[in-house]
């Protein structure tokens, strides 16, 4: 597509020029009442609210509003407005990744290492990565190694959603009904309600439905169908000024085969003349698989949090609950035959955790956050692995881990404008994996072992305003170990040998250095950021020669490269957002890698399938999900009508190819992303919005596979398009 050419410089040259716009502004030392302005972010990266120009981190802030009128319905699609993320599945597994630091591991109790954060909630559960938004006030993606005050498997960072408060002033609702392309219904409701002086409550929930715009011509049903519905609630109790309590409960359902609905790539299957292999030639648009794929969720979340306020400081008091359940069914060699199928009903996983973080008052130049976490985590799978429909493998695996962590950070005020902060997190956790042959069969795996680190963080950051600052930065990050369940060794099904003991993938250690400046004053945010990360003991996950997964580290990796973002309120009519990074991301000894290769005949023509790469070694070779260049731009223009007003947005996104596995040979195409929004405000009350997503007709891959029975992709949707109207008092 022409357009590719042509975005990226367009993007990076408006962004690079972003200090001359702020040039005079950030080096002149603002009077007080110039600096504090309206338009002032506010973030929590350091678990407490802070501006953002004096936390010396790189950290994306979209808010919900700015969501909505660039189309980003949910997680899935943060990555348009945001530099540096890649969220892409593996099957029902969401996997985000953070300059080229993230997890290609599945299976019971696989940990992410993008830390997911829901109203302060940890989200350990990669299945509850994927959810629409509702009522959200705010999207944090804090980049690099949050190994100190996220701790739990952020080696990578951490997204930090969070959702409205119930406001104690006013009652209010907002509705909206949407019809799009492929029969797609959007339904969203919000409500606020003031129950007295001290106590409110909000509710909020949405459905998505759609058609599917895939075939399965084998049974004639359609794919790449989503169905989902969820509901969130939030109950405020203040009953001092310096006291509250927040209740929240959220529900989710959703029902999303998209991953599954996979057909071969450039046809290379073990059956290379079967209708799926022809399909995969030729139209993206149809599927032929005689297991009809299933991938559904259900989540599940209870959370309270006290937050008490006084001179001596604030205490917050986060007690959670959380419960995921995704049933799946996958025809792992993506034909019409019945050669393998994959089936887990139920997967589920299941959290307790409490969190207590103390912030203290200004004891002078110094004050400082400390905090203690614990987690209990169960997971379970109940699978079937079949061949021709008989049953060769059924695991059913048993996880469990206890993680514990100390933390604290502090910040030293050297001067007025220079500030060192630092701190550490102690954690330790103990991980147990249990796997019998069967629901009440002999026990095959039996293994246990605990993982403990100290992760160190640093910073010096000089103000250079009181709207700008500049900042150098070394933080580390620490992913747990874990054990393959599915992993018997050599260890016979049932024989005196058994139980396996099992070996571990030791964990991931991260250490990145970064230094930035950021600006946030009079309707402009400028920030710029450098880093370098030293990525060791990579734990990859993949498929042998018996198409059997295998878990494993691989040496080493080494990430550096540079972002910057600019948002700037022009004037009352027009404003923007965009940004643009650069990464070289490398694999830097992984001499013992999992590749594949497609089958040659004599001649070297690819006869279907694949074989085990002769060459093992991945060393040099670029990181998975990991693009060189990646940039967006979302702009927003606001008219006076006779009658109401207009808004209309466009967001552009761009990402550079990249690859999904460690061979280097399946590639994502480059590609550019287009949204675009017409909303007509009428009165204070009704609006009308017509939409447009994925403009420019994109079929991006969602989930890319490769095995002993060939290339298997499932692509996401083509452009859409539908109207959407609102009513709120």
């Amino acid at each position: 597509m022409k357009t590719c050419k042509f975005l990226p410089g367009l993007l990076a040259s408006s962004i690079l020029a972003a200090p001359a716009f702020a040039q005079v502004p950030a080096e002149a030392a603002l009077p007080a009442e110039e600096a504090t302005n309206s338009d002032e972010i506010v973030v929590t990266a350091q678990r407490r609210d802070a501006r953002y120009v004096d936390v010396p981190a790189s950290i994306s802030v979209v808010t919900g509003d700015q969501l909505t009128a660039a189309g980003v319905s949910g997680t899935r699609d943060l990555q348009l407005l945001t530099t540096g993320l890649n969220i892409s599945q593996q099957g029902t597994f969401v996997q985000p990744t953070i300059r080229g630091i993230g997890t290609t591991v599945t299976g019971t109790g696989a940990d992410p290492n993008v830390a997911i954060y829901v109203d302060g909630v940890y989200m350990a559960s990669q299945g509850a990565a994927l959810f629409d938004f509702n009522s959200v006030a705010q999207v944090e993606v804090l980049k690099g190694p949050q190994g100190t005050l996220y701790g739990r498997n952020a080696t990578g960072g951490a997204i930090v959603v969070t959702t409205k408060v119930p406001d104690l002033g006013k009652n209010s609702a907002n509705f909206e009904i949407g019809y799009g392309r492929f029969n797609e219904f959007r339904g969203d409701a919000f409500v606020n309600v003031a129950v007295s002086d001290n106590v409110a409550f909000n509710i909020g929930g949405y459905v998505r439905a759609n058609d599917g715009y895939t075939t399965n011509v084998f049974n004639g049903r359609k794919a790449s169908v989503t169905e989902s519905y969820g509901v969130r609630g939030r109950l405020l109790f203040e009953p001092a000024d310096n006291l509250r309590f927040i209740l929240s409960g959220a529900y989710i359902s959703q029902d999303d085969n998209t991953a599954y609905s996979y057909v071969p790539i450039k046809g290379n299957s073990i059956r290379p003349n079967s209708v799926a292999a022809q399909l995969g030639r030729t139209d993206l648009s149809k599927i032929s698989l005689n297991d009809h794929p299933v991938n559904n969720l259900r989540l599940t979340t209870v959370s309270l949090m006290a937050d008490w306020k006084g001179d001596w400081g604030g205490l917050t008091s986060t007690s959670a609950y959380a419960h995921t359940s995704f049933p799946f069914v996958t025809d792992l060699d993506g034909t019409e035959f019945n050669i393998q199928t994959f089936t887990g009903d139920p997967q589920t996983t299941e959290t307790y955790s409490q969190e207590l973080i103390y912030s203290s008052p200004d004891f002078g130049p110094i004050s400082f956050v400390a905090g203690l976490f614990y987690l209990h985590e169960n997971s379970e799978t109940n699978a079937n692995i079949l061949a021709g429909g008989a049953v060769v493998f059924p695991p059913d695996v048993f996880a469990t881990a206890d993680a514990f962590a100390a933390f604290v950070e502090g910040t030293l005020d050297i001067t007025d404008r220079l500030h060192l902060t630092a701190g550490g997190r102690y954690s330790t956790e103990r991980k147990q994996v249990r796997t019998f042959f069967g629901r009440n069969g002999p026990l095959v795996v039996d293994a246990s072992k605990r993982f403990s680190a100290f992760t160190p963080q640093a910073s010096l950051r000089y103000d250079v305003s009181d709207a700008s600052s500049i900042y150098v930065g070394y933080s580390e990050g620490f992913k747990s170990g874990l054990f393959d369940g599915g992993n018997l060794g050599n260890c016979p099904v049932v024989g005196p040998t058994c139980p396996f003991r099992g070996i571990p993938v030791e964990p991931e250690k991260v250490k990145s250095y970064e230094v930035g400046y950021k600006y946030n004053a009079g309707g402009t945010v400028i920030s710029i950021a450098g880093y370098y990360s030293d990525y060791r003991n990579i734990q990859v996950n993949a498929l042998n020669a018996l198409n059997n997964q295998i878990l494993y580290n691989a040496a080493r990796g080494e990430i550096y490269g540079v972002e910057a973002e600019l948002s700037m309120k022009v004037s009352d009519f027009f404003s923007f957002r965009s940004g643009a990074s650069w990464t070289h991301a490398r694999y830097k000894e992984f001499p013992l890698a999992t590749k594949w290769t497609p089958i040659l005949n004599g001649a070297g023509v690819p006869v279907g399938g694949n074989m085990l790469d002769p060459n093992p070694s991945a060393t040099g070779n670029k990181m998975i999900r990991t693009p060189d260049f990646t940039a967006f731009v979302s702009g927003t223009f606001n008219h006076e009508l006779p009658l109401g007003s207009l808004q209309a947005n466009v967001t552009a996104s761009y990402s550079d190819s990249f690859f999904w596995h460690v061979n280097n040979r399946l590639q994502q195409p480059s590609f550019v992303v287009v949204n675009a929004s017409l909303t007509w405000q009428i009165n204070d009350q009704f609006r009308v919005r017509v939409w447009g997503e994925n403009l420019t007709d994109e079929r991006r891959q969602v989930y890319v596979r490769e095995a002993n029975v060939g290339d298997l992709a499932s692509y996401s949707r083509p452009i859409s398009y539908g109207v959407t109207l609102g009513f709120e008092f």
